[in-house]
């Protein structure tokens, strides 16, 4: 089992308890590299073992206590010490009292806050153990009594008609809340819909373009059964990150509309914001690129480099890893040695060897590399190389004959003739290493089925040339996200004599832009104003994407 899972992880602890087997933890595996979800959520998804038996494994893993609770072993002159009102506001209870010590069961074992509550409160010394939610619930019954309106789930809202409230507020499990709400915000134009907790109360409010505003609010003890709903819904129930992300399928107007769900932990519950989940998929090849014909070429004579070091730059890593991906596609690597460094790249169809690197340990990327060079590889593909040591071993390497592909944290040309310049101080022949630059930005342009003017837009844009500004409401093409997909802004340089020499004698990024304009390279900033002017993207995403590149040259 050594080669399936860690020692100390939830597969090796459900196994040497006996509880699952190695054929179902590489089911489980199996079943977690299709669908992306968490090793627990693909044993649960199987059919395999219960929540409850991830809760308990979970307690293990983070070496706190497991309890089953039951009446008899809870002292009831312990549950006098705590409030029934704070006990269900934390989703916990008083087990024993033993001197100044005080044993609570408490859903969210790490939720400091709550352990804070209790000491303060009682002036106890407090100790922690998981339990099962559903035994959790019956004790907190049985020792507090029935919770007050506990009839209904207590939504109110200006938003809806007293008949609809009705019905929200009975199903007490909230997914008539999350339905409506839904519905709510396509029917609306609403961009997203928020809950968040705080002081008692879970508010609900939604967004439309730069505008925020309660929609109606909740008692925050009825948030943990909408919490879990939710997380059921996503396939998310059983993480405990301190971020988390899923999707569901809703059906509006005979259309499956895809929700994304994102969730933040906080002191009284999750942070939730739901909005629909845009078909952003990435280009699979160069062509569906769009680039113009000269820096296609470009592109291509870049990936048929022998040696040097080719840096592809953005802030977003994911998407500068899928590029680094789709150069790999473009590239004929007949008869090359292919290797991969990093954990965000080699995750499409590219059958290379990958060496999974720690983050931000240069000291591990220069051992890896060192290590490689008696394998003579042809080309090293490096998915982050911003720090400077390791962009000085990237660099070494293409200089003894290596094609080095290298990604980089920064915004566009610009950004990356910075980051060169200040790693030239430490390395004067650093442009004779050097063999090109792919810079790009993501951008979500608008579908152009339900595109409209926004007469009543107030950006002040008259700097980027635009005549009016343009949203998407939503409708079925764009399965009521309001977006056409992604477009991708790119520019390809490839260095050349003149180039060179300007970048060992230039002191500042700026004395570039002649350079560039006599080559007629447009930056990023310039592209997104022009999808701007045509109505493409709209006036929020403009200035999201320009943030990046204000001082572009």
């Amino acid at each position: 089992m050594d080669n399936l899972v860690k020692k100390g992880a939830l597969g090796s602890i459900l196994h040497m308890s006996g509880i699952i087997t190695e054929d179902d933890i590489q089911r489980a595996l199996d079943e977690q590299s299709a669908s992306g979800c968490r090793f627990g959520e693909a044993l649960v998804k199987l059919e395999i073992v219960k929540q409850e038996d991830i809760d308990w494994a979970l307690s293990n893993q983070l070496d706190i206590p497991y309890v089953r609770l039951s009446e008899k072993i809870i002292d009831r002159s312990a549950t006098q010490l705590i409030p029934g009102e704070l006990a269900r506001k934390f989703n916990m209870i008083p087990i024993i009292r033993t001197g100044d010590e005080l044993h609570i069961a408490l859903a969210d074992p790490l939720n400091k806050a709550a352990v804070d509550s209790v000491e303060e409160l009682t002036g106890c010394t407090v100790t922690v153990s998981m339990p099962i939610i559903r035994e959790l619930r019956e004790m907190l019954d049985i020792f507090y009594g029935p919770e007050q309106g506990n009839e209904t789930f207590g939504f109110s809202s200006p938003c809806f008609s007293e008949g609809i409230l009705e019905t929200i507020n009975a199903d007490r499990s909230g997914m008539r809340l999350l339905e409506y709400l839904v519905l709510f915000f396509l029917q609306n134009k609403i961009s997203s819909v928020s809950l968040q907790p705080g002081g008692g109360t879970v508010r609900v409010s939604g967004r439309r373009g730069t505008h925020f505003r309660e929609i109606g609010r909740f008692p925050v003890a009825s948030y943990p059964t909408l919490i879990s709903s939710i997380r059921k819904a996503t396939r998310i129930n059983g993480s405990r990150d301190l971020a988390s992300r899923g999707e569901f399928l809703f059906r509006y107007r005979e259309t499956d509309v895809i929700l994304q769900a994102s969730m933040v932990r906080a002191v009284e519950g999750e942070c939730i914001t739901i909005r629909t989940q845009p078909d952003l998929s990435f280009p699979a090849g160069l062509q569906e690129l769009e680039l113009e014909p000269d820096a296609a070429e470009r592109f291509r004579s870049l990936a048929t480099s022998g040696s040097g070091l080719v840096l592809f730059t953005s802030w977003n890593r994911q998407e500068r890893s899928r590029f680094l991906d789709l150069f790999l596609h473009e590239m004929d690597t007949t008869a090359r040695n292919v290797v991969l460094l990093g954990d965000g790249i080699g995750k499409g169809n590219v059958p290379f060897p990958r060496i999974p690197l720690t983050p931000g340990a240069p000291e591990e990327v220069e051992t890896a590399v060192n290590a490689l060079l008696d394998h003579a590889p042809d080309v090293i593909v490096l998915d982050d190389a911003t720090d400077s040591r390791t962009f000085l071993t990237a660099w070494k390497t293409a200089m003894r004959g290596s094609l080095v592909v290298a990604g980089i944290s920064r915004a566009g040309l610009g950004g990356v003739f910075d980051h060169l310049l200040q790693e030239r101080r430490a390395n004067r022949s650093l442009a004779s290493g050097l063999r090109g630059i792919v810079a790009f930005a993501g951008v979500n342009t608008l579908c152009p089925s339900c595109r409209e003017t926004d007469h009543k837009a107030l950006h002040s844009l008259e700097q980027a040339g635009a005549a009016s500004v343009f949203h998407a409401p939503g409708c079925p093409d764009c399965r009521y996200s309001g977006y056409g997909g992604k477009k991708y802004l790119v520019e390809v340089l490839t260095f050349d004599p003149a180039l060179r020499e300007l970048l060992a004698t230039a002191r500042e990024g700026v004395e570039f832009n002649g350079y560039l304009a006599d080559k007629g390279y447009h930056g990023i900033a310039e592209k997104l104003a022009a999808l701007l002017h045509n109505g493409e993207i709209s006036p929020e995403e403009y200035q999201a994407v320009l943030a990046q590149y204000q001082d572009e040259m």
